[in-house]
Formats: C-alpha cells, structure tokens, sequence
C-alpha cells in the first residue's frame, strides 16, 4: 500500500500532523501501537486524566472556601472510584472520538510497531506487512524513566505511567521529584486527603531554566501551606518493607508511606524503530536530531514531538507535527523555534511561561525592562477568591520587543496565549499597553504589565 505520508506514531503530534496533512491534501497513514493506544501518552496516561484529577482538586480547595460565599458545606466525601470512573470515561471517549473522525476521514490506522525499513518504507510488525510512502513522519513519543535502584512495581512503587492503577487513596505518599508532574501529583493528592512528602534532589521545585525562581518560591510556599511535606536538596537512599515503606532519605530521615511515585522524566521512544538501518541521526542522549523545519538527517523522513528534545509537550508535537508536514509540501516559512513554545505547569496554582526569565536576558546581554503587576490588585481575582500571584513581562528595552511573559495564578495556562501571539508577530509592548480587555477581568493585568514597562512603573513589587 503506497501513501503520501506516513505517520509512526498517533499521540498528539502525530494524530495533529495527520489531520493537517489530510487537510492539505494528502494521502495518509496511521501506525499505532494498539487501538488502546490511540491517542499516546498525553491522553491515555499523562496530561489528559491528571488535568482531571487536578480539576477535582482544584474543585476541592474551592469548595473550602465556600464559607467565603455563605456556602456551608456539612460533610464531605471522597470517592476514588468515582473519580476513576469519570477520568476514564473522559480518556475513552476522546480515544475513541480520535479514531471514530479517522475513519470517517478516510485516513487508515495500521495497529503494531513502526519499524523503518527504508528511507520510504515501514514495516507494521503487528499486521506484518509493508508501508511505503512518499514522506514519513516518527512522533514515537516517550517513555518513564528509571531511577537508580527505585524500581516501579506497579504495587508499591509507581512511575507516572502505572499510577493510574492505583484503586484507593493512600494514607501516605511519597513522591520523587520536583518537576511539573511531581508538584502536579502532590497538589492532586494532597487535596484528596493523602499525606504528600515531596522531595527534589535540587535547591528548588521545577528547577528548569525556562522558569522563574520566583514562580517556584510561590509554589513552595503555597503546597507547605496545603500540607505537603517539601524537602528541597533531599534524594532517596534506600527503602525496605511491604506493606509500609520506610524510606531512607538524604536528610537522615526516615520516611513510613503506603506508596513511591516516581516523577523523574521521561526519555525518547526512539529506540528498536530501524533509525540506524536508514540513517536517521541521534544525538547522545537518544533524541533524533531534526533542523528547523523538523527534517532528520535523511531528507523525507521527519519527527516531532518528545523524541526530538527534552521539551515534551503536547502541543510542542502538535506545533512541530504541523512545521514537518507543512514543510514536505514545499513551504519553508514556518520553521520551528521552541522559544515560543508555551510551559503551563498545573498544581496549586497554574504558573506559564513563554520566551526568556530575567537570569535569561541577562545572560544574553540584553537591555531590559520588568513590569510586573500581582493578582492582589485584579478585583476579578478578588472576586474569585484567587488574588494569589502575578504577571510578569519582559521588555527589550530599545526596541520594545516583548522577549518573555511569566504567569503565575488563575487561569495563567489561558492568559498565556495574548502574549504569545505578540510575540510571534513581532508586535511590540506598546500595543498590549494601549489594548482594551474587559473589566472586570483577568486580563487587565496583562494590560497593566505592559503599561508597568511602556509608560512607566507605579507597582510596589520589586525583583528580589
């Protein structure tokens, strides 16, 4: 069977990259793991079910407020599975959503795994048969990675794939790492009543360049204040028992928890694919070197998505599904820069980042201007009860290029995108500060960053 494009791979970016490609006209091809599969990590095991489960939690904390609104709620109940039911009635019907508007589309779905053969052929090893295709596309996605001698068991000890087996809330939690999906599990499971020890073997929680180390102090504080045990600069050393872990940690603690989750990243899904038969390029850490146009080293074959560096984000596949496509029809004005990617981190608060931090400019040379405007002051977050964090936005100084925007608080994954897409229009700070946003809203604080840096600060907020 012979097809314009082939695509290994139908998680987000692949599944995107098919629906765009079939939109300009091609010819096009699935291969996927297993019809339970559809869909990839995102939806079946990651951003997908846990935005649920956070959205309980986020539910729950404002239902403790409710008193705030002359709400009084005498008795509550929690019911895991409930609330398993419901997160997997969610995934299923958008898995099966994803492959009812395929078919109906016309674009085949081959079930097994995607083995290059050749620069145009792949090899379905389930269906045991032979693709070959004018271009093809590998958005294999990504897998849990290991932690020295902590091994997932799926029991007692869980990585982020197997956690969804977990019938009941435990009584007590121990969750390794500090990263986005640690703080989002420890936000999720605290506010369900589990006892959370949170530890990161770094000085800080999400310790990433991209952001700000004042978006995770706010962080720290905040899940502290829920109950979450946060030890910083803290690893395991060892652990021993069955029913109840004892936990030895660095800090010489002892720790006694029902269950280890493990949220230490994830690594590219690119081995056993034929990669090497063909001669398609990785780099040292096993991610497959693309150009800005998401072209490997063999010139129809292309990737997106996780297995093309450490920024594993769906909407990062999508975007780079949709360069790699839009390339192979012959288009070479949409190139591929993950600077305007957006990072939306989901726990006690939502914190968004797009472009560069401050420690960022500066170490690029740049001249440049902070306005920085907190939530206290937004009397829509006022009203919500939600006047926690700030906007933070960062301007080139002569140009008045907007090089970064840094959100923290309510709905900051949402807001996130009026700055994006000045950003990638080259539109400068000036015309966020002379906009109009309705009032009352959440957005007026984008508004007033932008005028904070353009006409001048009155905010008290400092840099520390």
């Amino acid at each position: 069977m012979e097809f314009d494009l082939v695509i290994v791979g139908a998680g987000s970016g692949g599944y995107e990259a098919g629906l765009y490609a079939h939109r300009r006209g091609m010819k096009v091809a699935f291969v996927e793991l297993s019809p339970e599969t559809v869909g990839g990590s995102c939806l079946n095991r990651g951003c997908i079910p846990s935005k649920y489960m956070r959205h309980g939690a986020y539910l729950l904390e404002k239902i403790n407020k409710g008193d705030n609104y002359g709400i009084l709620f005498d008795g509550l109940k929690l019911d895991p599975q409930k609330l398993a039911e419901g997160r997997d009635r969610v995934v299923s019907t958008i898995r099966e959503n994803f492959k009812k508007f395929a078919e109906k589309l016309g674009i085949k779905i081959f079930y097994g795994r995607g083995i290059l053969k050749g620069p145009n052929t792949v090899y379905v090893e389930g269906e045991d048969r032979e693709i070959k295709a004018k271009f093809i596309l590998l958005a294999t996605g990504s897998s849990c990675a290991s932690l020295g001698n902590i091994k997932p068991d799926g029991k007692r000890i869980f990585n982020t794939d197997q956690i969804w087996g977990l019938k009941n809330f435990p009584k007590r939690m121990l969750i390794v790492g500090g990263g986005a999906v640690g703080v989002e599990f420890a936000y999720i499971y605290r506010m369900y009543g589990v006892d959370v020890v949170l530890v990161e073997i770094m000085n800080r929680l999400l310790p990433y360049p991209s952001i700000p180390e004042e978006s995770s102090r706010y962080l720290a504080r905040k899940l502290k204040k829920l109950g979450v045990d946060v030890r910083l600069k803290t690893y395991v050393l060892n652990y021993s028992g069955e029913d109840v872990l004892k936990v030895a940690l660095s800090d010489g603690s002892i720790v006694e928890v029902d269950c280890i989750l493990l949220g230490v990243g994830r690594k590219p899904n690119t081995e056993g694919i034929g990669l090497e038969k063909v001669g398609v390029e990785k780099d040292e850490k096993g991610f497959i070197k693309v150009n800005e146009y998401c072209q490997t080293s063999v010139k129809n074959i292309y990737a997106c998505g996780d297995i093309t560096s450490t920024l594993m984000l769906a909407h990062k596949a999508m975007y780079e599904g949709k360069v790699a496509v839009s390339h192979m029809l012959g288009d070479s004005d949409w190139k591929r820069d993950e600077n305007l990617i957006p990072k939306v981190i989901y726990s006690a608060y939502e914190i968004a980042s797009v472009g560069l931090t401050e420690d960022q400019v500066e170490e690029e040379g740049y001249d440049y201007k902070v306005g920085v405007v907190s939530f206290m002051s937004n009397p829509k977050a006022m009203d919500d009860g939600e006047d926690e964090g700030f906007v933070r936005l960062i301007v080139d100084n002569h140009t008045g290029k907007i090089l970064g925007c840094h959100i923290l608080g309510p709905q900051a994954g949402e807001l996130l995108h009026q700055v994006i897409h000045l950003m990638k229009a080259g539109i400068g700070v000036k015309s966020l500060a002379n906009a109009v946003f309705s009032h009352p809203s959440l957005s007026e604080s984008i508004i007033q960053s932008a005028m904070e840096v353009y006409y001048g600060s009155m905010t008290w907020i400092k840099r520390s």
